[in-house]
């Protein structure tokens, strides 16, 4: 059965019966009641709905619709181009709404035509009685038919019109200039795919409504009028109040909703770089602050939610009461002037008043709420679309392109980046303004020509800060720079590497071959040749293991190796490899230099960026840039020759060599120390049904003892008002009959009220109604007096519970909303305090999409969807069980067909409910490789342009979004199965109520007016139980996201922040370390990475900490820090730092960590986020790391904004913040995690330099990247497996014969060894 589930969709060959009655999918539930459903049982999307058409149509309309408004000189709406492209299928799909909506209109008259059969006196054969109820049923059947097939058909057209502007939001993604790239950022792009076009699913259904509604109001008007007469201009007027109020308080909600979005928009921002940084924070106790900002946040945006919760809550009254207050109006003025109303026109009436409250209060309502927010979407859709795309510029029109030989020709080429950016007011971008950047990626007069086969280095002024320009030379060449003036040819295909390695989430395999078919023999020679043949042994599944987000399992040298081999793995004429060498060792470097570049390549055309000097004798000739000018090119004896200041660097290399001299490459990161296992990117799918733990853990976080009694109090009272004051109304109806059929036989008179308004008025000749003379002139008898009395206390009562209803409805939506405020503020502050005191192998183990995933989709649902989903479905199952039971007093018989069409109900949908359930799922699942695709796409622009597989990258992306098209297809038909199953129920014991009736009506003596009421409540009952059958269906399935959020509020702990005992403030005073048996494992499931590690630092040494990859190096500083909780025992100063709180031991140990991580605010708040020191310091330890200047020259200074990971400032820059931290702190130890791996060697010898100076007198422990730091370390320490194999002096190291240490050296080759074995004696020498 799951093979057949597979292939085309039996949609496109069904029968129209089976297409009418979804027949076609019952395969799919019958093989979903037994089995989880998975995405591989997923049917073939239609081909009407393919994503590659409907982006073509979509593109199409677009690009048409902007060329007619420019020739009229208007401005394009993305809105109109949309509708006007599907008009066609929109618009026929509307001829099943009018059938649907001419039957609803129908049935009241129909259903009163049944009624008048039990009144007195009634003129109605059985025959015509019986016709009217086959009618009804007929009526219902069909209307069962068109009204779901409207439904599924409209919201299929609106999921073709979200594919389509996807696919126009993709290809513009890929078509968008470098520039314009930086006007947004994935989070936006995303949240167009997902909220902005989300709201075509609720917007499309109800445009029919523009132009059905107001006939549909028109001809209601008429029927009331010739119902009931003038009082039905009273449902006018009433309208006329309720329904501005109504409009108006939809649009506070929508600019409350704005309001919200922007709040939840700069919560979800900063906790993306809270759970990146996640590290950072805890190794510098920032937990609080950060904690303070995102609840101050929260609380901002939750007020805006109880803000917006008042104005939904008195619509949801307005709209639950707005047919009972009309009908009031009407019955309470039609009692007071005397107006006859008999069962038949009160329940007709009340039946049209039904269907005016649903047209006019429901989706009238809803199309003017929508159709805004969906045109609001659509136009912030339109401004990205608007952004500038990648122009298009000719090549070849110099001479000298046709010069034998030449691959890449410049001819005074002068190029700068500029454009429109987006006035950001956090300031994110508004750095790319200032006049350093724009100097930066600018480009002068550029004259060059490259020959076929050359190796071309590329080289700028080290540590001049404009290596930016190198970039932006290479970007030119591959048109993401256009050059204003000049020409630019490349000959032949192209190969790009960024300087900033990008990995895609997938396999190894599929990054290396990106999307080609794998050749064996060049696959083997290209892992050969990167270097990553290695890697690929520590990893279980080899080069099929997932990658992970972004390569989230990858250190810095292991992306940038895969990035250079999926950019030699492509046969290209000419290769532009941005410094492809900066984040590797010297070892790995020059394998990376000879095997790959110069051998590999051999015979290519390679334009090489590079920072290390020590491979430029290799390359064929040198090109310097300096200031967007070329200054210098020629070959390296030439250069060293002209005596220029670069040629001065040059032959200073030549003499100092332990400028380039660098150790071990950056070892593989934590999770790679932990577990070399196939890292799963996907999100995890939860199966099964729901458990009540979920909703009474949900219910739970509200204050339930308090606003759950109250509540159900509330709706309780509120329906039961409603079911005695409808009683009452159908006593009066029963008492109206009598009186009309009294009033025939002339016994007293029907108009006692009227009578005496027009005597009191003189009004004797003209009346409201008809009223004949001899009825003004009778005499009232005791009986009609008593009739009377008794019709005057009905309607009172009916009245007054009525008001009562109205008001408990409301107070229920307003009460209950406050307890949802509640709920969801609760459920964010408790997730988000376990979160951030979770251990840090959560974090390892769980990508931060994942993680943020809880706090923007899950906590969306929690903040919006599920309070008025729950709140609905409570609603309407007591409205529906109050209706059902008067129904059944009314008439008792009516139990025996109920009971055993309530279990048919059950059991359909017991069966259905696991494949609509799982369908969702499958749902929610296919969307995110769309966004993690997107992502990608984004990060890895450039390079998938230069490699020419901006096609295939479109082709994954429509591949992914048919996914996605198909499961959302079936889940769309799975819920009008359901529905459609779950009417046909209630229409059978609807028609079983009225045969029963009309067989029963002697023998239980039923009335007219109990009979109206009963069908009154069946007529109305069918859209809400449809309604609530479907929402029970999405609340089951959204209330995962309650379970998700609550299972992270019971993530295991880090131990406490404090402890009962804590050490001196003044402690450590020395800072000696002693560990004793050290031993450290990450979690349970993980193999142990540190093992009985023993040894004493002495207070103020230097140790260096040196090992290959997966050592333990890393591992063992998060034992120190307590990242992970240790076996054994660790003192510092004599205190047992497993015994104290995380913070009295964290706040002690100063921390630079590998990757400088800034967050986006101020550089203030990013150096000093507790406000403990003042301005003055912060400026002294500025200084002393050499970046006082720079920010003096910002316009804020100190409170000038750091965008998101300090993108606006360099890698070195970023580090030299982190040093500033470190100097601030003035604690006695300090731990560097490898931190000068990423950056270039001033940007080093300005840390190592400080560092010596400035914590001459503290104990520091440093990761080393390059061997040279450490030569003049107190001690090395060398770990080898997780064991300390040796720790000693480096002189003393480098005598052991075979000696760990020694072989590290010796690995950097002899001349290198040479100069570090000289270091080393140097510094025994001195002290000794």
């Amino acid at each position: 059965m799951a093979e057949k589930l597979k292939g085309p969709c039996p949609y496109s060959t069904a029968n129209w019966l089976s297409r009418f009655t979804y027949w076609w999918i019952f395969p799919l539930f019958r093989y979903g009641y037994r089995h989880p459903l998975t995405q591989d049982h997923l049917y073939d999307v239609l081909s009407e709905d393919q994503s590659h058409l409907l982006g073509d149509r979509m593109e199409k309309s677009w690009n048409d619709h902007v060329k007619k408004c420019e020739k009229k000189g208007k401005k394009p709406s993305l809105y109109w181009a949309v509708i006007a492209e599907f008009k066609w299928e929109w618009g026929i799909n509307g001829i099943f709404l009018v059938v649907s909506e001419g039957i609803k209109l129908a049935q009241p008259f129909l259903v009163g035509r049944i009624i008048s059969y039990f009144q007195p006196g009634s003129t109605l054969s059985q025959t015509e009685v019986y016709i009217y109820a086959m009618l009804v049923a007929v009526s219902h059947i069909l209307r069962l038919i068109v009204s779901p097939k409207y439904f599924c058909n409209i919201q299929h057209i609106a999921l073709k019109m979200k594919v389509a502007v996807a696919s126009l939001i993709y290809r513009k993604i890929l078509k968008m200039s470098s520039w314009s790239k930086h006007s947004t950022t994935s989070g936006k792009i995303i949240n167009h795919l997902s909220t902005d076009l989300d709201k075509f699913l609720y917007a499309v259904e109800n445009f029919h409504f523009c132009w059905i509604g107001p006939l549909e109001i028109v001809a209601i008007l008429y029927l009331l009028y010739q119902q009931i007469g003038l009082v039905s201009l009273l449902t006018l007027a009433v309208t006329l109040v309720l329904l501005p109020l109504q409009f108006m308080l939809g649009w506070i909600c929508g600019k409350l909703r704005m309001k919200i979005g922007a709040a939840g928009d700069k919560r979800i921002h900063l906790m993306n770089q809270i759970i990146a940084g996640m590290r950072v924070i805890k190794m510098y106790c920032w937990e609080k602050p950060f904690s303070e900002i995102i609840f101050n946040i929260r609380g901002l945006e939750v007020f805006q939610i109880w803000k917006s919760s008042i104005a939904k809550s008195i619509n949801i009254g307005l709209f639950q009461s707005a047919s009972v207050v009309i009908s009031m109006a009407m019955f309470g003025t039609a009692w007071y002037t005397g107006v006859p109303l008999s069962a038949q026109r009160i329940y007709s009436t009340l039946g049209w008043v039904s269907c005016l409250r649903l047209t006019i209060f429901f989706f009238m309502m809803y199309l003017v709420e929508d159709s805004k927010q969906l045109a609001s979407s659509l136009k912030r859709i339109q401004s990205f679309l608007t952004v500038e795309d990648m122009k298009v510029f000719s090549e070849g029109k110099a001479k000298s392109n046709k010069k034998g030989g030449v691959s890449v020709c410049i001819r005074n080429m002068t190029a700068s980046w500029h454009g429109p950016l987006p006035q950001n007011k956090e300031g994110v971008t508004k750095k790319l303004l200032d006049q350093e950047m724009s100097e930066a990626f600018s480009l002068k007069n550029i004259d060059l020509e490259v020959k076929k086969g050359e190796l071309l280095a590329v080289v700028g002024p080290v540590g001049s800060g404009k290596v930016f320009i190198l970039t932006s030379l290479l970007l030119s060449l591959l048109k993401e720079l256009p050059p204003e003036t000049g020409q630019v040819c490349v000959q032949g295909t192209v190969g790009y590497m960024a300087q900033t390695p990008w990995v895609m989430s997938g396999t190894f395999q599929a990054n290396v071959t990106f999307g080609e078919n794998v050749e064996q023999e060049r696959y083997r020679q290209v892992l050969h040749a990167c270097a990553l043949y290695k890697d690929l042994e520590l990893m279980r599944l080899g080069d099929q293991t997932l990658v992970g987000e972004r390569g989230l399992l990858l250190s810095g040298g292991q992306k940038a190796r895969l990035t250079l081999a999926r950019t030699v793995y492509r046969e290209a004429d000419v290769y532009l490899l941005d410094d492809p060498l900066g984040a590797v060792d010297t070892e790995v470097g020059s394998h990376l230099f000879q095997r790959c570049i110069c051998e590999l390549l051999r015979g290519k055309t390679r334009i090489l960026v590079t920072y290390q000097l020590q491979y430029l004798r290799s390359a064929d000739r040198i090109v310097v840039l300096n200031e967007g000018r070329v200054v210098s090119v020629g070959t390296y004896d030439e250069l060293v020759k002209q005596g220029t200041e670069f040629s001065s660097i040059l032959t200073k290399h030549d003499k100092d060599m332990e400028e380039k001299d660098e150790s071990q490459e950056k070892s593989i990161n934590e999770q790679g120390e932990k577990s070399t296992e196939a890292f799963d990117d996907g999100e995890f799918v939860e199966t099964g049904d729901v458990g009540w733990n979920v909703y009474k853990d949900y219910y739970l976080s509200g204050r339930p003892w308090l606003y759950l009694p109250l509540t159900m109090f509330l709706l309780l009272i509120a329906y039961a008002a409603n079911g005695y004051g409808n009683w009452h109304l159908a006593k009066w109806a029963e008492l109206s009959n009598s009186l009309n059929l009294r009033t025939q036989n002339g016994s007293y008179p029907l108009y006692p009220v009227i009578d005496t308004l027009n005597q009191t008025h003189g009004l004797y000749t003209t009346y409201m109604y008809n009223i004949t003379p001899h009825l003004q002139t009778s005499n009232f008898t005791t009986e009609g007096s008593l009739i009377t009395v008794q019709g005057d206390e009905l309607m009172q009562q009916y009245l007054v519970a009525m008001s009562v209803f109205v008001v408990g409805i409301s107070l229920f939506s307003l009460v209950y909303f406050r307890m949802s405020v509640i709920i969801s503020k609760r459920l964010h502050n408790n997730m988000f305090q376990v979160v951030i005191g979770a251990k840090t192998h959560f974090f390892d183990s769980n990508s931060v999409g994942q993680i943020l995933n809880r706090f923007a989709r899950d906590l969306g649902l929690i903040d919006s969807l599920i309070p008025s989903l729950t709140s609905t479905v409570i609603e309407i199952s007591v409205q529906l069980a109050m209706k059902i039971g008067i129904t059944c007093i009314i008439n008792p018989f009516l139990l025996l067909p109920l009971t055993p069409l309530v279990i048919v109900l059950y059991l359909i949908r017991w069966f259905s409910l696991p494949t609509t359930r799982n369908m969702k799922r499958l749902e929610a699942m296919t969307q995110s490789p769309i966004f993690s695709h997107i992502s990608d796409t984004l990060v890895g622009l450039q390079s998938i342009r230069a490699l020419g597989m901006s096609r295939k990258f479109l082709q994954d992306f429509d591949r992914f979004q048919d996914r996605h098209t198909s499961a959302f297809f079936l889940y769309l038909s799975t819920i009008r199965w359901f529905s459609v199953r779950s009417l046909f129920i209630l229409d059978v014991y609807f028609v079983l109520v009225i045969l029963l009736s009309l067989v029963l009506r002697d023998m239980i003596g039923l009335s007219g007016g109990l009979f109206g009421m009963a069908l009154n409540y069946l007529l109305t009952m069918a859209t809400p139980f449809a309604y609530m059958m479907r929402k029970t269906a999405d609340l089951n399935t959204l209330m995962t996201s309650v379970e998700r959020i609550v299972s992270y509020t019971k993530l295991e702990q880090e131990a406490p922040k404090v402890s009962n005992s804590p050490p001196p403030s003044s402690w450590p005073q020395n800072g000696e370390i002693k560990l004793i048996n050290v031993g450290l494992q990450y979690s349970s499931d993980t193999d142990q990475v540190l093992h009985n590690i023993t040894c004493l630092i002495n207070s103020r040494e230097k140790i260096g900490i040196v090992g290959r990859t997966g050592a333990g190096k890393s591992s063992l500083l998060a034992a120190l820090l307590r990242l992970a909780e240790p076996i054994g025992e660790i003192y510092i100063d004599d205190v047992n730092v497993l015994k104290i709180g995380l913070h009295e031991l964290r706040n002690k140990i100063s921390v630079i960590p590998q990757d400088p991580i800034l967050f986006s605010g101020t550089l203030r708040k990013n150096l000093d986020p507790f406000e403990e020191y003042t301005d003055d310091q912060l400026w002294i330890a500025l200084e002393q790391v050499q970046l006082k200047v720079k920010v003096q020259s910002e316009r804020e200074g100190l409170y000038m904004e750091v965008s998101d990971s300090g993108q606006n400032l360099s890698v070195g820059q970023r580090q030299l913040v982190c040093l500033a931290r470190a100097i601030l702190r003035q604690n006695n130890i300090l731990v560097l995690d490898e931190a000068t791996a990423n950056v270039d060697h001033n940007t080093d010898r300005l840390i190592q330099e400080t560092i010596r100076s400035r914590f001459k007198n503290c104990t520091v422990l440093t990761v080393a990247h390059r061997i040279h730091t450490i030569m003049d370390s107190s001690k090395v320490m060398v770990l080898n497996q997780g064991k300390l194999v040796e720790f000693d002096t480096p002189y003393q190291l480098l005598q052991i014969e075979d000696g760990f240490f020694r072989n590290l050296v010796q690995q950097t080759g002899k001349a290198q060894a040479k100069v570090l074995q000289t270091l080393a004696e140097n510094y025994h020498k001195e002290r000794s």
